[in-house]
């Protein structure tokens, strides 16, 4: 079935997702000498409004490997610095959008849009069908970059969309068929707080046909969402129900939504716990792309012996895997 003949049926469940998977919006960071930070508008067919784009690369470096990031609800591109350039800076380009749900475009926190979610995932396939196009924008960096070696990120609601690009199904809401937005050209999947199942436009079963590398992060303190998708227990679910093989799982303990406040959004406390929460993060993720983006193989061991190592947030972080 063609994703063009879905808008409809997909804008069915838009309202209820967007309205289960908020986040909030948070500050822009600049860039340093090891990244440079770009800003650009992709242009989207039909006369739509342009999509913003923010590019983070390394200043050096050649056959650079790609991430696309979906950012939770109502937020933006640039509430998640702390890890986007942390990326950039071992050696990714990262490409983060911003969203038609968010507060910096003018929508209303807590109001949705039936649109929401076929947006979304009209805005990442576009970003990953012009990714040259984006990429040329900065002065050689098309150049540098592969973008044969591409993951998609996303965080609470961008979770979902990153799940869905990957390969996991969505529910048809009319006749109840699952129905793939797959990319056949990501190759990892990294889901930051996302979307347990919820019934019924995503079942238990959906989950298995994201069969591609893939990391979740949870915190054991992680936002509750309604009766029956309580926050940690249920968004670890991507992990304990996609396809076994090459699957891994980052619990921070006692982490929140934000990470203790520190992405995401601005106007809540920063746990003093916030930093180790952050360096967990960073430090998992980008293992597991240098796992399976540069097929760096030092990169699998210290993936695989993450349990019997000492770190310094060691009493923050446990890493499972299947």
């Amino acid at each position: 079935m063609k994703f063009s003949s879905l808008r409809p049926r997909v804008a069915l469940y838009a309202a209820l997702l967007l309205t289960m998977l908020a986040s909030a919006s948070g500050a822009v960071a600049a860039s340093t000498p090891a990244v440079q930070v770009t800003e650009i508008n992709l242009p989207r067919a039909d006369g739509q409004p342009e999509l913003p784009v923010r590019i983070a690369a390394p200043a050096r470096g050649r056959e650079l490997p790609v991430i696309v990031f979906s950012h939770g609800a109502y937020s933006s591109k640039d509430d998640y610095a702390p890890i986007l350039d942390d990326w950039a800076g071992h050696g990714y380009v990262v490409l983060a959008v911003t969203h038609r749900d968010s507060t910096r475009l003018g929508a209303v926190r807590g109001k949705s849009d039936p649109r929401f979610m076929s947006w979304r995932i009209e805005d990442m396939r576009l970003l990953i069908d012009r990714l040259d196009t984006a990429l040329t924008a900065v002065p050689g960096l098309a150049e540098r970059a592969d973008p044969r070696r591409l993951a998609i990120a996303g965080h609470s609601f961008g979770g979902l969309i990153a799940q869905t690009i990957g390969g996991a199904t969505l529910r048809d809401p009319a006749s109840g068929a699952a129905v793939s937005h797959q990319h056949p050209a990501v190759r990892a999947v990294i889901i930051f707080s996302g979307a347990g199942p919820m019934p019924p436009v995503l079942q238990r079963e959906d989950f298995l046909s994201l069969t591609l590398p893939t990391l979740v992060t949870v915190g054991t303190k992680d936002l509750d969402q309604a009766p029956g998708m309580t926050g940690y227990e249920w968004r670890r679910l991507p992990y304990d129900l996609i396809a076994p093989g090459n699957k891994h799982l980052l619990v921070l303990d006692g982490a929140d939504h934000y990470l203790g406040g520190i992405v995401g959004r601005d106007d809540l406390p920063r746990s003093p716990d916030a930093p180790a929460y952050l360096n967990a993060f960073n430090t998992a993720s980008r293992l597991f792309l240098d796992a399976w983006l540069k097929d760096d193989q030092g990169a699998s061991r210290r993936l695989r012996d993450w349990p019997t190592s000492a770190t310094p947030f060691a009493d923050k972080a446990t890493l499972e895997q299947r």
